[in-house]
């Protein structure tokens, strides 16, 4: 194997897929170094910062849009050292050291100047069970609710388990980190710690770029032109689609209560992962999600199967070392049609990536705004569930931190759902490793382990032998869920109650629309996130009720919202859908959206 080969060979499956998208490509233009933003003066929102400022002012104390690590430390710590390099990099990264303030020409990130941080240590080596007191409070602290205009955006805290056995907890809204900034930080923690305990300078590249550079250069890169290019791109993708049509065990109702259930993948079926990615010039990342695939067609019954996935957005070297939120979600739709087989599947699910990440700079948001899918409920539009794989790399190995001290990370739930259900592989030092995220609210425990099982089986015979059609493929046994309901029942014109007709007016209103019906769907009709907001308070203000955003998004026609206003208030929820709902907000509607806000403050 020459040395280039073996460069390609180390490459994330996502560096390897964007490498074969640009080489279709052909050669790129010669891009210009990013520009640099002077951190004292005005520094734009990333797109991602704007949706989830807006969501921290709609819905406080949400915590689903967290990242969470734990890191395991043995060795003779000294804390005194680590202190100092935890300083040294926060100093380093701006991101680290800002929050958000919206002024009138939109919303801003503010760089503070940097002030020492302690280091919080919890002995616990005292107790009978550390380690279980330490998941404990690792979990709080993962569901820790930041306010982005006072900040800090991120917490940290040392547990103490024993003389040579710590965990250092990391937890940052996403508003300032992702998987891909946290492996940054924490290499750059490991190097300023060796330095200090070494009495060496630690090795850093100079002047990195940060944040607000990128923030700045994300908008301008996207002007009109090109966000018309990428619109026009994936309104085709997901043109017609029409999702998984799940019912669940329990009625979809308010709430993003998460669990999960985490399993191992054989060793033997993961190998045989990479060798079947290697023999259809793919990458794990595709053969496991065309096994995921037939699950969900399995247990949907539908051929025709869309699923989001985050990218890293790290793809220009420029970038690849920041510290911040740079992912992006995109959608994955493929036909499994005419029953091919797995490695055919494979093919499919190969460029339908490939392609997907020539598109992949549009904000999911902008997507969801202009293409208007009808809700179902409490879904997410246009995909039901999420699908990521090898997100963090740093999981791999193990870290050295200092002469003596030896770190290994790990990913943490804070049970808080963003999607219906997710699963997650991530390859760790014990292997293939996953967990299967889902709204307990709706989905049972049972149901769950009975999916984790079944994708366990579909992978394990799919990789053994991917001549196998698919319809050869085992059936495991599944939830058995029946189809939702895909058209209300219709009621006659004289059915029609005094408050329904109160609401088709106030409808009709608020979308410009001249006629509405009583099981017409505010979301099919065009409504999205802000409108949401706006016919809520016009409603409570004309009807004297309490009616709350959640409840819209729960009951979407005239006729089940009329009940809910019927049935009076109950106890207030927090809303916690929102965090979802603000996905559907295009950019342009955000800065809508601030912009009323201000005027009724």
């Amino acid at each position: 194997m020459n040395d280039s080969v073996a460069r390609l060979a180390r490459l994330t499956p996502e560096q390897r897929a964007r490498l074969v998208a640009r080489a279709r490509q052909g050669a790129p233009a010669l891009q210009r170094r990013v520009p640099r933003v002077d951190p004292s003066g005005p520094i734009p929102a990333s797109f991602a910062q704007e949706q989830l400022w807006f969501l921290s002012r709609l819905a406080p104390g949400v915590p689903n849009y967290n990242v969470p690590f734990r890191f395991a430390l043995d060795g003779p710590l000294d804390v005194d050292a680590l202190t100092g390099a935890l300083n040294d990099v926060i100093e380093r990264h701006d991101v680290l050291r800002t929050t958000l303030q919206q002024s009138p020409e939109g919303l801003r990130q503010i760089v503070r100047e940097h002030q020492k941080r302690e280091l919080p240590v919890r002995d616990l080596s005292g107790y009978e069970e550390p380690d279980a007191l330490a998941d404990a409070r690792a979990f709080e602290l993962a569901r820790t609710v930041f306010d982005l205009e006072e900040g800090p955006l991120c917490t940290v805290e040392l547990q103490k388990l024993s003389s040579e056995r710590h965990v250092l907890i990391w937890v940052a809204s996403h508003t300032i980190a992702d998987g891909g900034s946290i492996g940054v930080v924490v290499e750059e923690l490991a190097k300023c710690y060796t330095a200090r305990i070494t009495g060496t300078s630690p090795q850093l590249d100079e002047d990195p770029v940060q944040f607000g550079d990128f923030a700045a250069w994300q908008r301008n890169a996207l002007d009109s032109d090109r966000t018309d290019e990428l619109l026009g791109y994936w309104r085709e993708q997901v043109r017609g689609y029409a999702g998984l049509g799940l019912s669940y065990d329990h009625p979809k109702r308010p709430g993003l209560d998460g669990r999960t259930v985490a399993f191992q993948v054989e060793p033997t079926t993961a190998a045989l992962v990479d060798e079947l990615a290697k023999k259809r010039a793919s990458s794990p990342f595709m053969v496991l999600l065309a096994a995921y695939q037939v699950l969900l067609m399995r247990l949907s019954g539908r051929d025709d199967i869309a699923v989001a996935t985050p990218l890293a957005g790290r793809d220009r070297a420029e970038f690849e070392r920041v510290a911040g939120s740079l992912t992006n979600t995109v959608v994955l739709r493929t036909s499994l049609d005419a029953n091919p087989s797995f490695g055919e599947l494979v093919d499919r699910v190969r460029d339908v990536t490939f392609d997907a990440l020539k598109h992949a700079d549009l904000p999911f948001g902008k997507l969801v705004e202009d293409t208007r899918p009808a809700r179902n409920g409490q879904s997410n539009p246009i995909a039901q569930t999420i699908f990521s794989y090898a997100g963090t790399p740093m999981m791999r190995s193990v870290t050295p931190f200092g002469p003596d001290v030896r770190m290994r990370c790990d990913g943490m739930s804070n049970d808080t759902v963003r999607f219906d259900f997710e699963l997650v592989l991530d390859e760790k030092l014990e292997g293939l490793s996953a967990r299967f995220e889902y709204n307990a609210d709706w989905i049972e425990r049972a149901s769950a382990e009975l999916i984790c099982e079944a994708y366990q089986e579909i992978l394990a015979a799919a990789v053994r032998e991917p001549e196998q059609k698919l319809d050869e493929l085992p059936a495991p046994r599944l939830p058995d869920w029946e189809p939702e309901e895909d058209i209300p029942e219709q009621r006659s014109p004289q059915d029609v109650s005094p408050l329904e007709e109160q609401l088709t007016r106030l409808w009709a209103a608020k979308l410009d629309v001249e006629r509405i019906g009583r099981d017409d769907d505010f979301f099919a009709l065009g409504g999205h996130s802000f409108l949401a907001t706006e016919l809520v308070a016009d409603i409570n203000a004309q009807l004297g009720s309490r009616l709350t955003v959640l409840e819209l998004f729960q009951a979407s026609t005239v006729a089940s919202l009329a009940e809910v206003i019927e049935e009076g208030p109950g106890e207030t929820p927090e809303e916690p859908d929102l965090a979802e709902t603000v996905q559907s907000m295009s950019d342009d509607e955000v800065a809508a959206a601030l912009q009323r806000l201000r005027s009724r403050a």
